[in-house]
């Protein structure tokens, strides 16, 4: 899964190094350190009406499916429905994301866990995307949610995830502008599947560390002499003396 429904103002066409036309859209910013998201809409069937209709500025609510680039490092939309105009002031930003944990790099923070998800999409020949290609997300979690996805998540695992879309830029050192797209995940919207490898791994590493791994049940073990004792009565013929009681001595 890989859909995104968000508000965002129109900016007007833009054209490719291929000669490819699309509808760039930028998301408000999202966080402080954030800058508008750059969209750049495929016009289909499913978008309705797109060039020529809109006027730059105008706020514009779209939904679809996100599809990262790797080639030209930008974020494109197929739309799944009709592109609206949308009041002004009104901001939806909401990326619903499922896949597989494909890396985890080296944490710096206790509150700031991040990692990348591969999602599976259908193929997209305009933007060079097939069937068998994996579309890789940034993604960022903070507070408690970074710390129980420290704890719950390894390369491999499955999770299934609500977030927003937000934009970073920064210059390089030659004076380039830079930008990354990074999924921000929101708080208690997301879903773990499968085995926690890394919970199975603590589990064997006390076990071992205990020794609880080597204990084992006590075992009842038949010396040789056994067979030759007499097994003890049953129950019911046990220790019930005969004749105990008189018939004279029942009340009734």
């Amino acid at each position: 899964m890989n859909t995104l429904l968000a508000t965002a103002s129109y900016v007007g066409e833009k054209f490719m190094d291929n000669g490819l036309r699309f509808m760039q859209m930028n998301l408000p910013k999202v966080g402080n350190s954030g800058a508008p998201a750059p969209i750049f809409v495929v016009p289909n069937k499913a978008a309705g009406e797109t060039f020529d209709v809109f006027q730059p500025g105008a706020n514009l609510l779209m939904g679809g499916r996100l599809y990262p680039n790797r080639q030209d490092y930008k974020m494109y939309l197929v739309p799944n429905q009709v592109i609206q105009i949308a009041p002004m002031g009104l901001v939806v930003n909401q990326v619903n994301l499922a896949g597989g944990v494909g890396f985890i790099p080296d944490q710096n923070k206790e509150d700031l866990f991040t990692f990348s998800l591969m999602c599976s999409a259908p193929a997209q020949q305009i933007l060079g995307h097939t069937w068998d290609d994996s579309l890789a997300f940034r993604m960022e979690a903070w507070g408690d949610d970074a710390r129980r996805m420290s704890s719950n998540l390894h390369v491999g695992r499955q999770v299934a995830v609500t977030g927003a879309l937000r934009y970073n830029t920064w210059t390089t050192q030659d004076g380039q502008q830079r930008g990354i797209y990074q999924v921000r995940v929101k708080s208690g919207t997301y879903a773990f599947f499968g085995k926690n490898k890394k919970k199975e791994e603590q589990s064997e590493l006390k076990t071992v560390t205990t020794g609880e791994r080597f204990a084992s049940p006590t075992a009842v073990v038949a010396e040789p002499y056994q067979s030759s004792v007499r097994p003890p009565l049953p129950l019911q013929q046990e220790a019930i003396p005969q004749n105990s009681v008189s018939p004279d001595e029942v009340p009734f």
